[in-house]
């Protein structure tokens, strides 16, 4: 293997079609399949058609792995209330979502890298393990094992239905899910999901490990962010990253 193929937020757009002719290339989709930006033509029952043939395609395909984004969320647990789609196609987007959760992931390592939807900060890290530490355990997060800790939290989650209240809103309970002050939420710091890389990005410290993200939509149609080791890549274009190079490009897949 000598590259991944990478599909940004969707949004219900159409631009991730050409990875569908792809059958060997290891493809990973970063989350947020549905909420259209309607000032761009996108349709909801549009962006459902999209997110069945992204499962088909997943579910027969090995070399396809489906993130989580911020927007899954409000399908996955009921009603979190972030949702653009209308709630008349709610009932079946969760249950495809539920119906489906086995190929969804919360993140993936792999040939030192970290995919996620918004990334992991220096800032969330180091407020996770003060955290820890107040609580008097000998637990912290480090690159060694912040996928396993985000998997585990993911999992544990799944058993609720539904979000729980606090204060007026509905959160989800584990703090992977962490929404930060500059994103609207009542955190230091975005989690994994959550996370702004305009205004919250720095790598952990003393952590070498490669982050690609998507989440906060540049300016540039098909550019990436770049903050030391994390790298942003824009919705609407597809990219990819190259093993023996690592690096990330736009691709080329006409």
């Amino acid at each position: 293997m000598n590259k991944l193929i990478l599909v940004p937020d969707v949004h219900c757009r159409d631009f991730y079609k050409p990875v569908l002719q792809i059958k060997n290339t290891p493809i990973v989709f970063l989350g947020d399949y549905m909420d259209p930006y309607f000032y761009e033509g996108t349709t909801d029952k549009r962006g459902i058609e999209n997110l069945e043939e992204i499962i088909d395609f997943a579910r027969n395909n090995q070399n396809v792995q489906l993130l989580v984004g911020n927007h899954d969320e409000s399908y996955i647990w009921s009603f979190m209330g972030f949702e653009r789609t209308s709630v008349k196609y709610y009932d079946y987007l969760h249950k495809l979502y539920r119906d489906n959760i086995d190929l969804f992931k919360p993140c993936l390592k792999c040939n030192g890298v970290l995919f996620t939807h918004a990334g992991v900060s220096k800032g969330w890290i180091e407020t996770m393990n003060r955290w820890f530490e107040l609580d008097e355990g000998t637990f912290r997060l480090t690159q060694d094992n912040i996928d396993n800790y985000i998997t585990e939290e993911f999992k544990n989650e799944l058993q609720y239905e539904f979000a729980t209240g606090r204060l007026l809103d509905k959160y989800l309970r584990s703090p992977i899910f962490s929404i930060g002050f500059v994103r609207g939420g009542d955190a230091p710091y975005g989690g994994p999901f959550w996370d702004d890389f305009n205004m919250e990005y720095q790598d952990p410290d003393n952590w070498n490990l490669i982050q690609i993200f998507s989440h906060t939509q540049r300016k540039v149609t098909g550019s990436i962010g770049i903050n030391g080791n994390g790298y942003c890549i824009d919705s609407r274009a597809i990219f990819e990253y190259d093993v023996e190079n690592q690096t990330v490009s736009k691709a080329n897949l006409l």
